[in-house]
Formats: structure tokens, sequence, C-alpha cells
């Protein structure tokens, strides 16, 4: 299973253009990635459901799908202990086109037939003196399949919404495979109401807002530098992960003075799920007082919800 090492720390809004900038010339890319992702958070109400219980169905398929591997490592990990998952989608072009339109438009049919990632990020690792203090590390599985059928084998999997947001975000990568993630959450919705799983027949496509009319959740954006550690061969992985410590170290020596990347709560971020209602979620989790006490409680909102990246 791949894991993911990361550096976070926070941009106030007001330096977002100066920020855009030092990463754009740090990182040397062209073009910048800007894309808005519709996120739904889903998790099982029935406790007593684990594991994915279409498995066997997806084995015994014929051609198997090029994502067996993925929900095999996901009903491993299920098996075990209940989390909340997200399903991503791309809703970028038709987010300008709400722009353009000045209100609210449906989500296309090939938005809404493309492809979906179900994400699970696990409970980070615990505090580990030969890893830098700053640097934080998870498990990751992205699934990747066409939206109706991701959804159908969710729901038959015993998922539903829990919740959902929209996230804006910026893209920059560098030539040692580091992603620098710029991130900001709206989750105003014109709808409160979380639209289910499955789309049934005759239901109209959900509607994309004129994000030029949202409020972000908060003032400030989170900046998110990532190495993603692929898992095979195993006998290398301690080298891999000490190589991608190494890089985002070196990221942040090289941007001290202009971003400090914190020190954060494993808690803050932790996806494990036992029944209670997912919005007292945020309400539990903390922040460690490096991070500064008039941004603890969106800090905390903001880092339990991420899942951000490609």
């Amino acid at each position: 299973m791949p894991v993911e090492v990361f550096l976070i720390t926070v941009v106030p809004a007001a330096d977002t253009t100066k920020a855009r900038s030092v990463l754009h010339g740090y990182t040397e890319t062209r073009p910048v990635t800007h894309r808005f992702t519709r996120v739904r958070h889903v998790r099982r109400l029935d406790q007593s459901i684990r594991g994915i219980p279409i498995l066997r169905s997806l084995q015994s398929s014929n051609p198997k799908p090029d994502s067996l591997a993925q929900w095999q490592d996901l009903h491993s990990t299920l098996s075990r202990q209940q989390y909340m998952l997200t399903e991503r989608v791309d809703i970028t072009q038709d987010a300008e086109a709400a722009v353009a339109a000045g209100q609210p438009v449906p989500m296309s049919e090939q938005t809404q037939k493309g492809e979906r990632i179900l994400r699970f990020n696990d409970f980070p690792d615990p505090p580990n003196p030969r890893v830098p203090q700053t640097v934080m590390q998870r498990k990751q599985i992205d699934i990747r399949e066409p939206g109706p059928l991701l959804e159908q084998h969710m729901a038959d999997s015993g998922f539903s919404v829990a919740n959902e947001y929209i996230e804006e975000t910026y893209h920059w990568w560098d030539n040692n495979n580091l992603e620098f993630v710029l991130w900001r959450q709206y989750n105003d919705l014109p709808n409160p109401t979380p639209a289910p799983l499955v789309q049934v027949a005759g239901q109209a496509n959900w509607m994309v807002p004129d994000m030029s009319k949202m409020e972000p959740v908060a003032p400030f954006w989170m900046l998110y530098v990532r190495a993603l550690v692929d898992a095979n061969p195993v006998d290398r992985m301690a080298e891999r992960m000490a190589e991608a410590h190494g890089r985002l170290g070196k990221v942040e020596k090289e941007l001290e003075g202009v971003f400090s990347f914190m020190v954060f709560d494993r808690r803050a971020l932790d996806t494990r799920y036992t029944g209670e209602d997912p919005d007292l979620l945020v309400v539990k989790n903390s922040t460690r007082t490096e991070v500064p006490r008039r941004l603890w409680p969106q800090v905390s909102v903001v880092c339990v919800l991420l899942g951000v990246q490609s």
C-alpha cells in the first residue's frame, strides 16, 4: 500500500498571490493546474459490515478490474477498522461554466459518467525520532473507476454519503517528484443535504454552484507538500521512505523564511469512524500548541478533511 509523506502550513488569503509566485518559480512548473473538486465523505451506518462485501464478485469478474489490487487492500483495511472515505470528482469545467453563466449549472453528463476517485487515508503514524517533526505520513489507497460503477460498488458495500463540499486547489510539481498544493474548502453549498450516493433514474444531475459567489470556510489556504512512496518492492521501502523524508527536509530548509511548516497533532487527520455523527469528528480533534491558538478551530476543520492533491 502506498504511503503519503507530507508537510503542511497555513497561508493567509492576503498572501496567496505571493505564495503562488514563489511556488511557481521554485518548482518551475509550466503551466500551473487550477482545479475544483467535489468531495463527498462516505461511511457505513451499519457497523456490522466489514471489508468490501462485493470483493468476491470483483475477483470472479472477467475481465478483472484494473483496480482489483486496490479493492483487495481496502477490503483488508476495512475488515479491521471502519473509516471515513472520500469520493472525489473533478468539476473544474462545470465550475467554469457556472461562473460564465452567473448561476449554478447541472453537472455535465461527461463529468457525471467520468472518472471518480475513492480515497482511503489512514490515521497518520505516531511521532518517530527518525522522522522530522514537521513530516507526517499515512497509508493511502486510491481507486479510480467510472462514476456510476464506483458509486454502485460503494452502495452495494453499505456506504452512504455523510457530507459533501467543494475544494479549490492549485498544483505544482518539482523535479524530485514532489507535489505542492494550495488548498481551500467551500462547504456552504446551495443544497445543504448531501445528494444520494447513487443517482436514481430520472433524478436531475447535481447542480454545480457559481464559485464566484461562494465563500470559503476560512480566510486562509493550506499549503501541502507531499511525496507518494510506492510500497513495492517491499525490501526497499525503508530506503524510499528515508529518501522522501530527505526531499521534504530539503524543501523545508530552502523555503525557510517564506513558509513555516507546522507540527500537527495527528488526531487532526483521524479518519477512523466509530458510528459518531461525522460532523463531530472535527470537534473532538485538536492541534498542537505549535499552531497559533487563534487558528485551532479552522485548522482542525481543514486538516481533518485533508485528502487534497491529484
